[in-house]
This record gives structure tokens, sequence and C-alpha cells, in this order.
């Protein structure tokens, strides 16, 4: 009788085990599934945002992506209402759309000095400047200089045209210009479009005036080069991965981040000269603020810059006190938030590293704006901010994809097993039951 009654009571004890087992199964399930989601991968989130090309009747916005994607903005001159689209210019040549890692529209057509408002479609999102649209304004109205044109060729390390690649070219109190390169590597832009933050064109010496080049290809590197106006039509050969001084010859490499894309940052520094700025040789960067002087839409701005792997890097703000320290990561770049949000007005940042055994440093000033002055200046908090980090829009028709969205915690096997569980339990229970009846009877 005992070993019958021992048999019987087995659905009862498997039906114990598993209800055990399956709680602590779906415990490890969610955790794993949660760790999963916090790895974050490739996406099509916009990165190294920058506005160029601004003129009385249009504007360039351009970005990359860890993938390849649809690009295209969405803007009108009411904030409330961006429904005019704008497509990659790849695009609108090749009259079909397509997916690309570098990202280039230009929007046409414009009224001269009015504000518009877009949003930038990436993939199948659309993001905006932390809640609202961006803004831009055109630029007024005004006589237009004689052309006077700067070209040149992009190729890869393996000497291979590097076509679909954005080249950013300032001068000294100028605006960024850009353009795309063609299927040959080659690119050219109009350097008289050149206008400074008022709208006005910039008067400049066509022979000794100084070009900062920075060339960004996505996911296959970036490039910068110094040249002048008297040797940039055509600019010597500039290959991905280097740091060309065409005013010395020098060539040298240039720390690139070839997994996310963001290698030599959002930005490049203007230079008046190469005194000017000694971090021209170092190779520790700072890229955020780009430029000396650069305008700044947020108190709490992030510093953001590329070094070689593991180089410490100390930043002093002159201004508060405040220091702290950042390592560059295995793809070359750094950086550091102040932990005490900054005052409106001017600051420096002063940056300290090693190199070559021999401390070095450099300085860089920037002004923090109010809201008020950001909207007045006419540009967008992301042209003066590369740090400004897109945030996507919250509205119905942007659905993510499975590709941009991390896993969530998955409970369907923990139910399974825990309704088998419960459901043998009670079985269990009840053949428990008419054993003790048969007993007693």
């Amino acid at each position: 009788m005992k070993n019958n009654l021992f048999t019987k009571r087995i659905p009862t004890i498997l039906g114990l085990l598993i209800l055990i087992g399956g709680l602590i199964a779906g415990i490890v399930l969610v955790s794993q599934q949660q760790n999963l989601g916090i790895r974050a991968g490739p996406t099509a989130t916009p990165k190294d945002v920058k506005i160029s090309n601004r003129s009385n009747n249009g504007f360039t916005v351009s970005w990359t992506s860890d993938v390849a994607v649809t690009g295209y903005l969405k803007y009108s001159d009411n904030p409330t209402n961006l429904t005019l689209p704008a497509g990659d210019q790849r695009d609108q040549i090749a009259g079909s759309t397509n997916q690309y890692t570098t990202h280039y529209v230009d929007v046409t057509g414009l009224s001269a000095d009015k504000t518009y408002y877009f949003e930038i479609g990436s993939g199948s999102q659309t993001y905006n400047d932390n809640s609202k649209p961006y803004q831009i304004r055109t630029a007024p109205t005004a006589a237009a200089p004689a052309e006077d044109v700067i070209s040149g060729k992009i190729v890869t390390a393996t000497g291979t045209a590097s076509s679909g690649t954005i080249v950013y070219a300032e001068i000294t109190g100028g605006e960024t210009l850009s353009a795309l390169t063609k299927t040959d590597g080659t690119w050219r832009i109009a350097l008289s479009n050149v206008r400074n933050k008022n709208g006005d064109y910039v008067a400049y010496d066509k022979q000794q005036e100084t070009v900062t080049i920075f060339v960004q290809a996505g996911i296959a590197g970036t490039a910068t080069a110094i040249t002048s106006t008297a040797n940039a039509n055509p600019v010597p050969e500039i290959t991905l991965g280097k740091t060309h001084n065409f005013a010395t010859g020098e060539i040298s490499p240039v720390i690139t981040d070839l997994t996310s894309g963001t290698g030599g940052g959002a930005g490049f520094a203007t230079l008046t000269n190469l005194n000017q700025a000694p971090e021209a040789t170092f190779s520790v960067k700072l890229l955020n603020p780009a430029a000396e002087g650069d305008r700044l839409a947020t108190q709490t701005p992030e510093f953001l810059g590329t070094a070689p792997t593991a180089t410490t890097i100390k930043l002093t703000l002159d201004t508060t006190g405040q220091t702290g320290l950042s390592t560059a990561s295995a793809t070359g770049n750094w950086s550091w938030s102040p932990p005490i949000k900054l005052s409106l007005g001017s600051h420096s940042i002063e940056v300290f590293f090693e190199e070559a055994g021999v401390d070095q440093s450099f300085r860089r000033g920037f002004t923090i704006l109010s809201a008020a002055e950001a909207a007045a200046g006419g540009l967008p908090a992301f042209t003066a901010t590369p740090s400004a980090t897109p945030t996507v829009t919250a509205t119905p028709s942007a659905t993510p994809t499975p590709a941009d969205l991390a896993p969530a915690g998955v409970l369907t096997p923990t139910y399974t097993l825990l309704i088998l569980g419960i459901g043998l339990f009670v079985s269990g229970i009840i053949w428990r039951r008419r054993i003790l009846t048969e007993i007693n009877d």
C-alpha cells in the first residue's frame, strides 16, 4: 500500500518541481532578454548632423547613420504642419528612393530672410530637436559675387574613388559650405557663396585665404585637410583616414571610428593659420565645440573629441573651475560633460594630455546662448552643438522596425511553464485526495 501511495503521489511532486522550475526559468529568460535589450547595436539614428549651404532660397542638411536607410526631411514655415518633403540629392537625380549611410538633403525654392522648420527622416522614424522641430532662417537677398570654385577628389585608403561622401569647407568668418562626391569621387563647391552668421557674403583673399576641409564618409571613415585658396582648384587628392596639410605638404593619419561612422566627429575648426590652432598637429582633437568662439545652445554641453585608444584626457573649464577626466575608447572617441550647469555667456575649455612623453594642452573658447538668443541667431541648436542627440518624434506614423528597437523581456516561456506546473500540481492534489478516500473506505 505504501508503494502504491508513493507512486500515486508522483504527479504532486512532479507538479511542484515543474512549478518551481518554471518560475526559475522564467526569471532567467526575462533577465537574459533584458540584458540583450541594453546592448545597443547599429541604428538608423542620425549622427554627425550638420547644416550647410545656407542661402536666400535654401539650405542643406546632412548626417550619417550606422546602417543604410532612406533619408529625407519634412519641412514647412509652420512648425505645427511639417508636410513638405525633401529627399536625398542622389534620389532626386535618380528619380528613385535608395538607402545610404551618408545622407545629403537639399531644400530649395524658399523665401529669403524667413524661418523654416524641419524634422529628419532616417529609416522608418523621424527625429526632431528635443521634442520640437529644428529651425533655420534663410539669408537675406543680396547681390552675388563673381563665382569662385574649389574642387577635388576623395579616395579610399586603397586609392578607389569614394562616392556619396560629404565634403565640408570653411573659411574664417564664414558658415559651412558642402558638396557630395560623384561616383568618381570628385566634388565641387562654389566658395564665393560663403556667408557669415548675419547672412552677408564674406569677402576673402582668393589667393591666400586658408580653407579647412572635413570629409565625412560615414562608416567608411573621415579625413581632414588644410589648404589655401591658391591651391584649391583642384585641391590635391584627399585620402580617407588621413589628415592633410597642403600648406606644408604633410600628411598624417586621423583617428577614425569604422564601427559607428562617428570618427572625426560632427564638425571641424576653422583655422586662420596653423599657429592659431596647435591641436591641428596633435593626435588629440576637440570636436565640440568645433571652432574657436563656437556658440552652444545648451547649458549642459557634451565635450567630444578623438584621440589614440586609452589616451587619458583632462579637461578644465577655467570660468567655473570644473575639471574632469576621460579616456579614449577602443574606437578613438572620448567625451565629458560638466556636472554643474554652465552660465550663459563666454567660457573656455582647456584640454590636457600626454603625447610622445611630453605634456601638451590647448584651449578653445565658446559661448553659451540663451534659448531666445539661439532662436534669434537663425541657426538650430544642433549646428552649434554637434553633440546634440536627435530625439524620435512621437507620432503614430513613426513606427520603429525590429532592427531599431532592442527586444523587451519575453514572458511567454514563463507563462507556459507556470501553467503546466500549476496543472500538474492541481492534478497531484486531486490524485492524493482520491487515494486518501480509498484508504478511508
